[in-house]
């Protein structure tokens, strides 16, 4: 068992790594989120050496770690059957499945010492709180319009979008999670006597705040549910009560209610209850095609990433929405990528996991606190994908390892602390590569965004490097000098193609009807620009204009497509 300095430190690193995963504000297209996983990843790879004695010690392996493991099975399977279209796409998801089954042992180790349980929750409610408060501060300096960059992502109010704050988490849905994290948080430090009830009170209204400030959705279901766990016990504990529960709420839903006006007082536009409910939803229809996709793959699914390639496929026969990699609802995505008997399989093992877990949970602190993560977690997946980010699934299946050994009991697992202490060592090295890999991303990117406003650029960083993981990226690089002419080979069509599902991009979607037209394709074409409509609605007008222009000077070719292309939206 590893000594009570060696569980501290481990504690510290990983929570210290985990709050600074949310609040710096370096954002890098196109992974935007990638340094803040990476932080979060070397938390865990941190914490994982730092738990581990000088001697032997003892891990325990929950059966838990099972659910990413047979994902990564199925998406070997499908990578076996040929059913996966952009292979390289897979190392990410392999790493980030395998983080997640080593974040399990992890929580469950740490659980199995003493007062264990405890020491996560302090852990994680401390970083979700710290990063939380913060946040909210940084919001509130972008909503007065106070530019203190490069510390807080600085926000313009000249803009014609609806504001929603959201600090350097840059992802409005992801700070409203966040947030709701925060407020569980300051239940269960309030629980354990280290909040006073004051502060508590406090805090929980400052955070209320910050989630009105996103204009997020999820907050309408997540906090009315806290309310739902919490409400059976809190005229027991101590102050909180019903009271300050329901006070709590109906502060939110002021807040909400009163968001537009207020926003108008510093010059800027939020939407009102009635346009949330009333305006397009773009995320209905791709929930449309994830089951529809699922409809025609049902066994094993277009293949795990594969929903943004067949979305392209298939978005000409519904109506418009947006382009997306995945279809913002996480068992349609399953349902789509990996087919419907392994999307019920694994629902099934998980609702029976948390079943027998919570069915006699008790009056259990530490369980609450895991169940209204778990709960706000599942809450955002219906409508967007947090698991997909380090920062959101590493904490959520540390406490799933946790809860795990404290119902189950697992038995311990000798490690050599050499052993441990090497692999860990080998993995941030490997981040590192990954990283430095990355950069050459970045540095492509960069180069392309100078040649298209006209300055000097390195030619070179938009060739594809002999070696890397990301090799997908430096195709786009390529389709973006592709210029469509006459003759193409049957070769170059098939590139434009690949690379123009796997970037469903309104150009490069442009420059596949143009290849279509110019090869004797035109019903292709016509297709494609349908398809351009249906994924970029607000981008459409532009390129109507084109089509329009090259038909006057190309009747026979583009004026053919033109005439059938759907009308030119409203201004």
């Amino acid at each position: 068992m590893p000594a009570e300095k060696h569980i501290h430190r481990s504690l510290a690193l990983f929570g210290l790594l985990l709050v600074a995963s949310y609040i710096h504000p370096i954002h890098i297209h196109p992974f935007r989120t990638y340094y803040h996983d990476a932080l979060a990843i070397l938390g865990l790879l941190l914490g994982l050496m730092f738990l581990t004695a000088p001697q032997k010690t003892a891990w325990h392996i929950p059966g838990i770690v099972w659910i990413p493991l047979a994902i990564v099975m199925l998406i070997a399977a499908q990578l076996l059957f040929g059913i996966i279209e952009h292979r390289w796409e897979l190392v990410l998801a392999v790493v980030y499945l395998a983080l997640a089954a080593l974040a399990m042992v992890y929580g469950a180790s740490v659980a199995a010492t003493p007062e264990g349980e405890r020491k996560i929750c302090l852990t994680l409610a401390s970083g979700f709180l710290l990063a939380g408060l913060l946040s909210v501060i940084m919001q509130n300096t972008q909503f007065l319009g106070l530019d203190l960059s490069p510390v807080v992502m600085f926000m313009s109010h000249h803009t014609a979008a609806v504001f929603r704050p959201y600090a350097n988490v840059a992802q409005p849905n992801q700070l409203a999670l966040l947030l709701c994290m925060a407020l569980a948080s300051v239940w269960w430090l309030y629980r354990q006597a280290r909040l006073p009830a004051a502060a508590a009170a406090t805090l929980a209204l400052l955070l209320v705040w910050g989630l009105s400030l996103t204009q997020s959705r999820i907050g309408w279901i997540i906090a009315p549910a806290f309310i739902f766990i919490l409400w059976p016990r809190a005229a027991q504990e101590k102050p909180v009560g019903k009271f300050l529960l329901l006070s709590l709420l109906f502060a939110y839903m002021g807040f909400v209610l009163a968001m537009p006006a207020l926003a108008a007082l510093v010059g800027v536009d939020a939407s009102s209850v009635t346009e949330h409910i009333g305006g397009r939803s773009e995320r209905t229809v791709l929930m449309q095609q994830a089951l529809r996709m699922s409809l025609e793959h049902p066994w094993f699914g277009v293949g795990w990433f594969g929903f943004g390639s067949e979305q392209v496929r298939i978005a000409a026969d519904f109506t418009p929405t947006t382009y997306a990699e995945h279809s913002h609802n996480l068992v349609l995505n399953f349902a789509a990528e990996l087919g419907w008997p392994a999307t019920i399989a694994l629902g099934a093992a998980l609702f029976a996991w948390f079943f027998s877990i919570y069915r006699h949970a008790g009056d259990s602190a530490s369980l609450r606190f895991a169940g209204m993560i778990f709960g706000a977690t599942l809450v955002h997946s219906m409508v967007e994908f947090p698991l997909w980010y380090a920062f959101v699934l590493i904490p959520v299946a540390v406490l799933m390892g946790m809860v795990h050994q404290i119902h189950w009991l697992t038995a311990p697992v000798k490690v050599a602390h050499g052993a441990v202490i090497t692999a860990a060592s080998v993995a941030i090295f490997v981040m590192a590569l990954m990283t430095l890999d990355y950069q050459r991303v970045q540095d492509g990117f960069k180069a392309l965004r100078l040649q298209k406003e006209g300055y000097s650029y390195d030619k070179q960083a938009l060739l594809k490097p002999e070696w890397t993981l990301y090799p997908y990226f430096f195709d786009y690089f390529k389709l973006m000098g592709v210029q469509p002419h006459e003759g193409m080979s049957a070769a170059e069509i098939a590139f434009v193609e690949g690379a123009s599902r796997r970037f469903g991009f309104v150009h490069t979607l442009n420059t596949m009807a143009e290849v279509y037209v110019l090869n004797g394709q035109p019903k292709q074409a016509l297709r494609t620009m349908i398809t351009l409509q249906h994924l970029h609605p607000f981008s459409y007008n532009a390129y109507y204009d084109y089509w329009k222009a090259k038909g006057a000077v190309d009747p026979l070719r583009y004026g053919f497509v033109f005439e059938r292309l759907p009308a030119r939206m409203k201004d």
